[in-house]
């Protein structure tokens, strides 16, 4: 089990520049990727999709792919004409705002490095140098996804159990019911001033219809099904996060229908309850892959 968020990063070397990869994803219902690079590598984009689709199911991955110029590699391929220009146009803008400009070390590198973007190497001439990148920086995205994913599914597994633990406390409530009716039913119509018979034909018809209706036992069965098809569920591998959420909208559906059917307060307080863990396994499902 996964969670969709994550984060994994890396940088290789391609002799006069250094790539830095990040990959980096929030919630998605399908699997989208949007993969930020520079312009002279456009053309790289459908290489990166095969590579994350390949391991990847659900969640919107972002990609992001910065080439610099190596500060280790003795030797830089910066357009003078094109750095001096940007200086002497930050010069303008400073005087025309009576801001002092003192160019540093720091800021003729950062300006000389934005320089670059057009003399990138090319990306064909690294491939394998590039994918190990590529493959660095998604195993380590996936290692935490797994991490984050076994916290989620930890934490679904005790909202589970306590979802059987108010079942349990639940079916012994579900006979006392009729019983409840029919002493209810009979203090109204004495309250009335109607004494009837227990045995009178309308009495018995009346508490049958409702024995009828507060009949949970589908209910409960179901609910049982349900809350084992989810831990099972919990312990498969691959994309989950779907089928996770369909069995809580059925789970959600059953425990309402069981609130619907019954007039005893400690099995409606039950249900408040279990709708409660219903709804924190919800919040987690779609962080699911």
């Amino acid at each position: 089990m996964k969670s969709m968020t994550g984060f994994g990063r890396a940088i290789v070397s391609l002799n006069t520049h250094d790539v830095v990869i990040e990959i980096f994803a929030v919630n998605r219902r399908n699997l989208e990727i949007g993969i930020s690079l520079p312009k002279d590598w456009q053309d790289i984009d459908p290489h990166i999709q095969r590579a994350l689709r390949k391991k990847l199911l659900r969640g919107r991955i972002n990609v992001s792919i910065k080439v610099n110029a190596s500060r280790n590699s003795g030797s830089f391929d910066w357009d003078q004409e094109t750095v001096s220009a940007t200086l002497s146009s930050l010069r303008q803008l400073a005087v025309v705002n009576d801001v002092p400009f003192e160019p540093d070390p720091a800021l003729l590198y950062r300006v000389a490095t934005s320089q670059s973007d057009g003399k990138l190497p090319l990306w064909q001439d690294h491939k394998d140098v590039f994918f190990q990148g590529i493959d660095a920086a998604l195993d380590e995205f996936i290692a935490m996804r797994a991490k984050e994913g076994s916290a989620m599914q930890a934490d679904m597994l005790a909202h589970l159990e306590s979802l059987a633990q108010i079942m349990d406390r639940v079916e012994p409530l579900v006979p006392e019911q009729v019983p409840l009716y029919r002493d209810s039913l009979l203090k109204r119509l004495h309250d009335f001033g109607l004494e009837i018979d227990l045995n009178d034909e309308r009495v018995l018809k009346e508490i049958a219809l409702y024995a009828e209706k507060c009949n949970v036992a589908e209910e409960l069965s179901r609910l049982r099904s349900h809350l084992d098809q989810m831990h099972a569920t919990l312990e498969e591998d691959g994309a989950i996060g779907r089928k996770l959420e369909f069995l809580l909208q059925e789970i959600f559906r059953e425990i309402n229908t069981l609130g619907n059917k019954s007039s005893n307060v400690e099995i409606i307080q039950a249900v408040l309850s279990a709708k409660s863990e219903v709804e924190k396994l919800r919040e987690q499902s779609l962080n699911v892959e």
